[in-house]
């Protein structure tokens, strides 16, 4: 809904929520349009809750919001004592009052899980006639504030007279207490974060208009969250507040010395009112002192001194002797490097504490600007501005004078600057556009196979002679530079040609960052096309390390849930390929709500959001649960949207997949095959979908031991990749198709390609993350099939002296692994005691994961079972829980004749560590 739509629909709201029944309905039958009637009398039906938009009068959520609106018309009946239960919580302890009401830290009390939340309930004494619906309808549209650094709105409920929201426990320190004794810089990082915070409320039309340190709190990890929006309010088209009414209800509650003058004199409320507190924060922050009064003066004292007095320059305040050690001053106290906040810092305080809203900073994203710059050491915009505030003091001084001289000087500086401005701008385009068609004319006149010797080029070899003559025909013209630069990678990235696509995307990010800036749109895209290479060639290293930041800068800007989501998903599979199981799931947790905010449950793009959930179930462990994700897609592909039918490829995939590993029998080679042809026709030869069907296959045909009928499908893999393809694409095909070949018998030349793989396959920053890993560790595999314990030995060194890389030391299934194929080398080189503690490593990770994967459970199991057997020591028991972990659907396998072989009595070197 636009703010217009929603400004109109407030007002009728408020007006209609006063009339008696009878009169509502009557004056709804009157209301024109008819949509806007209908919208109306849902809003009045739930009093805007957003979970009884459509509730039915009569109904008990109807019912539940019409007490709730009751309750928060009524003054509460009596004072609130720790242990009473309200809803699912028990009240513990009361963490303050203030605001619109006391504040308790309560504790889950129904057995369903532990938890900590804060209770706010509703204050007597401002619970007047027609605050109730306007803080029930302010209630719901916070509800949908999802920032981290804004506390969440967790429920809402009334209950034996007492109205109460719970909101998101934030243990930790307020903002004052947590800086004490720290640097400025520091502290002004934190008070960005909270502005961020400020400014996507900003966005969401909601002002908060009581910002002040012991509203902020940060936690343990230095997080800074965002309280208490009792007092917010909504604004309208013109950033002004839309419910000034409110204002004068609440006013009162507001706390002067952070209020803006506005707010004290009961003027319009926009979100200049809450710059004016955070400069006020500043201030405090950087000089321990508040810029107006003192602590411990009387509200009306503090009112004067913000309405009648100039606020103290930083150079000043700094000048006097900091008294925080008094009983009265409870500050943040003064950072040990004061100092530093004289000059660019001061002149942005200035900038904030404006007195007129109009001379502040036209909005929060400004204000962070300029605090980045100082943070960067970059001259901040508002020093430029301090001679004209000066001239402007004049200029009301002198009004008449100022009025003539500006009219005539405005006149003709305007009239000449648009003049020049658009001639620069023709003049620009001009240049860009015939730079761009001189390029293209020469691209396509160099197809004449007259120049080729009579050979037609084809697409790419165009492309390959017109990027290597971009830095010399471009190198007076950067701007149109990066425009071929961004359809060239994006071209590039479309072919499937990772190797040239990511240093292409890599010198458009820095030609970007170069012309516009870190944050611009244009290197903004460029650091998403960038990630999308990552995640085509398999490195969540790579998705992290430009994910997170590109995270954190739409959250900030406030941009559209859409292209947050977009990062999320990407987040959510690189932190579980990467082993960073706690903070995929969190990401998860996150990323929900917002699907759920942007679809249907049953819309096709909410059921997709499960192909993430996949993903990170099988990193978990929960194979089950993975299945379980897999198959809530499957109704999603009886009407598939034809924008996206390969995205039902991919669920397809991930179906069969999760069928694989549980020996369903719909898992069949034949299927599996299907779809890769489907992709093939959708997409056409070469595709990356097509690609991960086959890598699968391949994988399961290894796991059960039938090499042979996996050697076709390494074949078809091995034919789909060029010399020229990304490593982190090619090498690990390579190294799959050696283990096969080896393991199905084709010896011939395996021992040299072991070799070569070893050393292609050495760590660089080209080669990293959990598919160099897998790669490496299936060439060792190679080399043990091939009895040469040297070449083994040579490959693993590779992933031991990485293990210094905090990555993969995080990662426990990776772990395990390495562990696995150590012990197989060990026990090729007869130390057996190692083997055993190696393999009895890797048993102990599969017992331990949250649901069994009984095939790989089953291999590992007589593996150590063999190393036991060897070293002489008791088997019985290891076998005893083989045999229980054998799965009942698999037929027949090749570790069935080890099974019966470690029964039978071991002839003489019969036992070479080998099957």
């Amino acid at each position: 809904m636009k703010p217009a739509q929603w400004q109109r629909l407030s007002a009728l709201f408020d007006e209609f929520v006063e009339l008696p029944e009878a009169e509502r309905q009557r004056r709804l039958a009157e209301l024109q349009p008819p949509e806007l009637a209908a919208q109306l009398a849902r809003m009045l039906q739930s009093l805007s809750d957003d979970d009884v938009l459509d509730a039915p009068p009569g109904s008990s959520i109807f019912s539940f919001s019409r007490r709730l609106s009751g309750a928060l018309a009524e003054p509460v009946s009596s004072a609130a004592h720790a242990g009473d239960r309200l809803g699912a919580w028990r009240l513990a302890e009361l963490l303050g009052e203030g605001g619109m009401g006391q504040v308790w830290r309560a504790e889950r009390a129904d057995g369903l899980y532990q938890g900590q939340a804060a209770i706010k309930l509703l204050r007597d004494d401002v619970a007047g006639s027609g605050l109730a619906a306007r803080f029930a309808r302010e209630r719901a549209l916070l509800g949908r504030l999802a920032h981290p650094g804004i506390a969440r709105l967790l429920d809402a409920g009334e209950q034996d007279g007492r109205a109460f929201l719970v909101l998101e426990y934030v243990a930790g320190q307020t903002l004052s207490v947590h800086v004490r004794g720290r640097p400025l810089a520091e502290r002004v990082k934190l008070l960005v974060s909270v502005a961020s915070a400020v400014e996507y409320a900003h966005a969401q039309l909601i002002v908060h208009r009581d910002l002040k340190p012991s509203n902020v709190m940060v936690d343990g990890q230095g997080q800074a969250k965002l309280l208490d929006f009792g007092i917010a309010g909504l604004l309208d088209d013109s950033g002004q507040q839309a419910d000034n009414a409110l204002t004068q209800i609440t006013g009162r509650r507001l706390t002067p010395a952070y209020a803006a003058p506005e707010q004290i004199t009961g003027g319009a409320i926009g979100v200049a009112a809450d710059i004016y507190s955070l400069g006020v924060m500043l201030h405090e922050l950087a000089t321990g002192r508040l810029p107006f009064g003192k602590r411990g003066q009387s509200r009306a004292a503090l009112e004067h001194a913000v309405l009648h007095s100039r606020p103290q320059r930083l150079r000043e305040t700094l000048e006097q002797p900091d008294d925080t050690s008094t009983r009265l001053e409870i500050g943040p106290g003064r950072p040990p490097d004061a100092q530093r906040a004289a000059g660019d810092l001061e002149a942005v305080v200035a900038k904030a504490l404006r007195r007129e809203p109009a001379e502040r900073y036209a909005s929060v994203g400004a204000l962070i600007d300029d605090l980045q710059r100082w943070l960067t050491q970059r001259p901040v915009s508002v020093r430029r501005e301090d001679w004209r505030h000066r001239l402007h003091l004049w200029a009301r001084r002198n009004a008449g004078v100022a009025i003539g001289g500006t009219l005539v000087f405005a006149a003709l500086s305007t009239g000449l600057a648009i003049s020049l401005w658009q001639r620069r701008e023709a003049q620009a385009a001009a240049q860009q556009s015939e730079a761009v068609t001189a390029f293209l004319t020469e691209l396509l006149a160099s197809a004449n196979p007259d120049r080729h010797g009579g050979h037609i080029p084809n697409v790419l070899e165009l492309l390959e002679r017109s990027r290597a003559e971009l830095p010399r025909r471009f190198a007076a013209d950067p701007v149109t530079h990066a425009r071929v630069l961004d359809v060239m990678a994006h071209t590039y990235a479309d072919m499937n040609r990772h190797d040239i696509a990511i240093p292409l995307a890599d010198e458009l990010i820095s030609l970007t960052e170069t012309l516009w800036g870190d944050d611009a749109p244009a290197t903004v895209r460029a650091r998403q096309l960038r990630m999308r290479l990552d995640t085509f060639v398999g490195s969540p290293l790579g998705v992290i390390a430009r994910g997170e930041p590109l995270l954190a800068t739409a959250q900030r800007q406030g941009r559209d849930v859409g292209d947050q989501l977009e990062l999320m998903y990407q987040l959510i599979v690189a932190y579980a390929q990467a082993g960073r199981l706690d903070e995929a799931e969190a990401m998860r947790a996150r990323a929900w709500p917002l699907v759920l905010q942007q679809f249907p449950a049953d819309h096709f793009d909410a059921r997709f959001f499960n192909t993430y959930v996949f993903q990170l179930r099988l990193a978990q462990g929960r194979v089950l649960d993975a299945e379980q994700a897999a198959m809530a897609m499957r109704p999603a592909l009886d009407n598939v949207p034809p924008n996206r039918a390969r995205f039902a490829l991919q669920i397809r995939r991930q179906i069969w997949n999760a069928q694989a590993r549980l020996g369903r029998p719909e898992a069949s080679v034949a299927a599996a095959l299907q779809i890769a042809r489907d992709c093939d026709a959708l997409l056409g030869p070469g595709n990356l979908s097509t690609l991960r069907v086959r890598t699968d296959l391949a994988r399961h045909l290894g796991e059960l031991g039938q090499w042979a009928e996996a050697l076709p499908v390494h074949d078809a893999l091995l034919a789909s990749v060029r010399t020229a393809d990304h490593p982190t694409l090619r090498l690990p095909l390579e190294a799959a198709a050696l283990l096969a070949r080896v393991n199905a018998g084709q010896t011939e030349g395996a021992a040299a390609e072991v070799q070569r793989l070893t050393e292609a396959l050495r760590p660089s920053p080209v080669l990293s993350g959990p598919n160099w890993v897998m790669a490496t560790g299936q060439v060792v595999r190679a080399a043990l099939a091939l009895q040469r314990p040297d070449l083994a030995g040579m490959a693993l060194v590779t992933l031991q002296d990485a293990e210094a890389q905090p990555w993969l030391q995080r990662h426990a299934a990776l772990q395990s692994l390495i562990s696995q194929w150590q012990g197989e080398l060990d026990r090729q080189r007869h130390a057996l005691p190692a083997s055993i503690a190696a393999l009895q490593r890797r048993v102990a990770y599969l017992d331990g994961l949250p649901q069994p994967e009984p095939l790989r459970h089953w291999a590992a199991q007589l593996d150590l079972a063999l190393s036991l057997r060897l070293a002489g020591q008791p088997v019985s028991a290891a076998l005893a829980r083989a045999d229980a972990l054998r799965p009942a659907w698999l037929p027949t396998s090749p570790l069935d004749r080890l099974r019966r072989e470690l029964d039978a009595p071991a002839p003489p070197g019969r036992w070479d560590g080998q099957f």
